[in-house]
């Protein structure tokens, strides 16, 4: 990377860009395709196997891990592909001394030719053994690291003796190494003191990137040697290499609006990944910043303040909730973000043809072109008033629904009769409104019927259905995140349209990873773990105002509906909590192999961004599907309570 363009990438970093960093990046020339072998050698039991391990970033009990056994199981070389660098290859050799493997046939029978470094592994003093395949080793023109194994328990050996300085007795073992190779010609020799329980402690993180740095400086030589491709050459690699990471998305693209999944289509075909890139993540922007108006009108007295508050998840006297009252309270249009989602504002307009407002003034007063779509409610019969409106809004090309409120009380009123029927009643209800509204020249009105009182019953699901059908990618999103959690249905909506987004994230992840600044990915991937594990929880419900608000509703104690939840709260997704995700999809070894990986130019960035795209996709898709069972079960437990309590 040149001096130039590691300016441009810090510069980008610090000005909040990472798209802009992550594009520099990518003009790099991808170099896959060419091995690094590493062989880790020593005597029986000194720990060659958990170092193989280690540096794979594996424990011992792990599934793919090599086998670590008292007696010695390896009888032959045996390679272990590294799970985020697959061009490195760690091979486990067998233990030198043994009946098998003497010292002057060894380096024969283990081909040493094939390995590109060596690491030789001593848990004592290095032996007779060491040194001479360190001198074979030197012959070879390659080069060695020597590895001395199991400190920890020198450690404690010597703190029972009394001695408590750890640094004394760490530099203490690495100059005895030293010394000891340093006698048989060995210039200035690489000593890194490990222990295999504890991996990242003493010398590994330093054995780690210098290991790594073989790999860039190998990569480098072999590039070099070979015949330098054409830049058409490159351009064609690098398309076929990005074209299997952007494949899955080629047809079906959730999430995207028709005119955005035609730019990312052209920007892959095109092999502009960058741009592709770029997309996406204005994508995710303009859903950020989509804004969803929605008027809520009728005549005076149909209830309307009080849908604003139910869709909103409120009580009518909760903090912030529209003023309810036998009498018009509503003089101008009055507006009421969603308290959780505040790009969500429900609009309470005056009542239709009230002194306040004549109807022939009502449509241009209250600004009609501002809002989405319209919902016209009424507790009776719908008036001429209500179907002219709906007339003037159909000419304006927006949606409208009408909603018959209070059905609650009509059945109540009905229950007296001997032959009451609810289905029944309902039915003739609504029959009787459509009937009117299209003798007024509606056609084929959409009717709702719902109740305040008993918001999850009646039509209210199907009314959450149908606002979301008929928006747009963006809005519809938006709505369906806001919508409150009156039923199962609603709550699998809720579900898909957020998994719906879960590859944008994963890819601005995948994104920032391309960028070889230290910690910068994995300290990006916490925050973006973070901020959607949050929105999760509040889509859901799953945060203390919604849960206090729908237990108030129940006659039930909030704790009685948290007592259900098995994930964490909205107030409890810290970055801690991010972190300790991250540590059980990859393991905290695999963090910290990648961050090494990842400060490697050329080599790493494509695998941490590949890694960066998997661990985040698999973390968010595992916690929505927890957070959506735990809703489901305050849900249930909600609904018991509410008619426990009739």
């Amino acid at each position: 990377m040149s001096v130039e363009q590691t300016k441009q990438i810090e510069a980008a970093i610090k000005a909040g860009n990472f798209l802009e960093a992550a594009s520099v990046v990518q003009t790099f020339k991808n170099l896959s395709g060419i091995d690094f072998n590493i062989a880790v050698t020593g005597e029986s039991g000194s720990g060659k196997s958990s170092l193989v391990n280690a540096i794979r970033g594996l424990g011992n009990e792990d599934k793919g891990a090599a086998e670590t056994r008292v007696a010695e199981m390896t009888k032959e070389p045996v390679p272990y592909w590294h799970l985020m660098c697959p061009m490195m290859i760690v091979w486990d050799l067998p233990a030198i001394g043994t009946p098998d493997f003497q010292p002057d046939a060894y380096l024969k029978q283990v081909k040493f030719s094939r390995y590109d470094v060596f690491i030789i592994i001593a848990s004592e003093r290095s032996r007779f053994c060491h040194t001479k395949l360190a001198r074979e080793i030197q012959k070879m023109g390659k080069k060695f690291f020597f590895v001395r194994s199991k400190v920890d328990l020198d450690l404690y050996n010597e703190e029972s003796k009394g001695s408590t300085n750890e640094e004394r007795i760490l530099e203490k073992i690495r100059n005895v190494c030293v010394n000891n190779l340093s006698r048989i010609g060995m210039s200035s020799p690489q000593v890194f003191l490990v222990s295999s329980w504890e991996f990242q402690k003493y010398d590994s993180p330093q054995l780690q990137k210098t290991l790594l740095k073989e790999l860039y400086h190998h990569k480098m030589e072999t590039f070099k040697a070979t015949e330098a491709p054409s830049s058409s050459r490159i351009t064609e690699d690098s398309k076929t290499h990005s074209d299997g990471f952007f494949s899955k998305w080629s047809s079906k693209l959730p999430g995207l609006s028709e005119e955005e999944t035609e730019k990312f289509q052209t920007a892959v075909k095109a092999g502009n990944f960058s741009e592709a890139i770029s997309v996406v993540n204005m994508s995710v922007d303009t859903l950020r910043n989509t804004k969803l108006d929605i008027a809520i009108t009728g005549n005076s007295g149909s209830g309307k303040s009080s849908f604003i508050n139910a869709i909103r998840s409120l009580n009518d006297d909760d903090s912030g909730a529209a003023k309810t009252g036998v009498i018009e309270t509503t003089s101008l249009p009055t507006a009421y973000p969603h308290h959780m989602h505040p790009n969500v504002t429900m609009w309470d307009l005056p009542g239709i043809g009230t002194m306040k407002c004549p109807a022939e003034k009502y449509i241009k007063d209250m600004k009609f072109d501002r809002y989405d779509f319209f919902i016209i409610i009424s507790a009776e019969r719908f008036t001429e008033a209500d179907t002219n409106l709906a007339k003037e809004i159909n000419s304006m090309e927006k949606k409208f629904y009408f909603v018959r409120s209070k059905v609650d009380m009509d059945l109540s009123n009905e229950r007296r009769k001997r032959d009451f029927k609810e289905e029944k009643t309902l039915a003739t209800i609504r029959s009787d409104c459509m009937e009117q509204l299209q003798k007024a020249g509606i056609i084929s009105p959409q009717v709702f019927l719902v109740s305040r009182w008993d918001f999850h019953k009646y039509d209210y699901p199907q009314l959450q259905e149908t606002l979301a059908k008929d928006l747009k990618t963006h809005k519809r999103h938006v709505l369906i995140c806001a919508l409150p959690r009156t039923s199962e249905k609603i709550l699998k909506e809720k579900q898909k349209a957020l998994q719906e987004q879960i590859w944008k994230q994963a890819l601005k992840s995948c994104s920032i990873a391309a960028v070889p600044l230290p910690f910068l990915s994995v300290k990006c991937d916490v925050k973006i773990l973070v901020e959607n594990m949050r929105e999760y929880c509040k889509s859901f419900g799953l945060d203390d105002d919604s849960l206090e608000s729908l237990a108030k509703q129940v006659r039930m104690s909030a704790d009685e509906l948290k007592c259900v939840i098995k994930s964490p709260l909205a107030k409890d997704i810290t970055r801690e909590e991010a972190l300790k995700r991250l540590r059980e999809a990859t393991g905290e070894r695999m963090m910290t192999v990648k961050y090494f990986i990842s400060v490697i130019p050329l080599i790493g960035t494509g695998i941490a961004a590949k890694r960066s795209y998997s661990v985040t996709y698999e973390v968010l898709h595992t916690f929505l599907d927890e957070v959506a069972e735990d809703a489901l079960r305050v849900l249930k437990k909600a609904l018991e309570g509410a008619e426990n309590n009739q």
